[in-house]
Formats: C-alpha cells, structure tokens, sequence
C-alpha cells in the first residue's frame, strides 16, 4: 500500500532461553556466560554461549543443539577474560597463596598462572582437595580453573645456590630465562 511504513517490532525474548540458562546452571563447571542479543540486521533473538575451554564449548553446542527450538539462533564463541580481570584474579591468588605458605596450612596452592588458550587463572594445589578446590573455583568468579592433579615443587634447599651465571635477559619480554636448570646432584 502507498504512503503506509511497515512498523518494526521490537525483538522478544529467546523462548529457547530458561532452557540454556538451566543448562548454564546445572554446569557451572564449564564457565559459561550467556548473553542475548538482537540478530545483525533482523529482529531474531540470538543467545550466545561463550565458554573459556575449546573442549567445553564443543560439549555444550553437542548437548544444548537438541534441546532447543531454535538451533539456528544458538552462537558457541570461546570468551576469555579482559586483562584486568587477569591482573585482578591472578594478584587474589597470588595473595591467598602467600598467606596459605605464611599459616603453614595442609591445602596449598603451589602454582598459578595463566592459561595459554582461555587466559583462565590456572591453579595447582599441593594436594587433592575438592572441597577447596570447589570453593577456589566459586570465590574466582568464572575465572579459575584449578588442576586435578596435585603439583609439589621442590624445595629451593634441595635445588642448590642461586646462580646468575646460567641466566640471560629475555629481549622479547622484560623477563629473565633460565638457560640451564640447575641439578640437585651437584
């Protein structure tokens, strides 16, 4: 018809959202973060999943792709934290593993640091302990990822004296690079 605008309506809602929201929520290992989102040029509703571990984000696309209306308006992307939230886990690990080395306590974090794919803050206990490991996980906000596996460094005692001399600046980064381990056997 001449002279009449075909009003736009505004996007709804996902009806596909309470049922990956519930998925998010029974799998809050995997580090999800849903958001909704309006579909480049349309009015769809596009919910995207992001997930930190490549691994994880495969799993979520194989499991939630069956549950859904609409498979189509599903975006699996890999999230990874910004720099700050980096900066601001990894010092908050760092500190509770300096007061866990001062009290002495059983459960210790031994390592951190982080990963080369998510940029997650990898954690390393002394010691298997879920419940711990649990809680770092939650208290990290999305943000941690603590190793199944216990990791015990060796004590420096047993390493031997320090030495410069098998240590040279690193010009691509403003670290030092040890060249050579040092052998406990010397």
């Amino acid at each position: 018809m001449p002279g009449k605008r075909i009003r736009e309506e505004p996007a709804t809602a996902s009806v596909d959202l309470p049922v990956v929201r519930r998925w998010v929520e029974r799998n809050p290992g995997v580090g999800a973060r849903l958001t909704e989102t309006v579909e480049h040029g349309g009015g769809r509703v596009v919910l995207v999943i992001s997930v930190p571990l490549e691994a994880e984000m495969l799993r979520a696309k194989a499991e939630l792709v069956p549950l859904v209306q609409s498979p189509e308006l599903l975006r699996f992307r890999r999230w990874q934290p910004t720099e700050q939230e980096t900066e601001w886990t990894l010092q908050w690990v760092l500190g509770l593993m300096r007061r866990q080395w001062d009290l002495n306590l059983p459960t210790q974090i031994t390592s951190t640091g982080p990963h080369p794919d998510s940029g997650l803050i990898m954690i390393a206990l002394n010691r298997v302990d879920p419940a711990y490991a649990t809680e770092l996980e939650a208290r990290g906000n999305g943000l941690t990822l603590v190793l199944p596996e216990p990791e015990n460094p060796v004590p420096l005692t047993v390493v031997g004296p320090f030495s410069c001399d098998n240590r040279l600046p690193n010009t691509e980064t403003p670290t030092w690079v040890t060249t050579e381990k040092p052998r406990a056997d010397r």
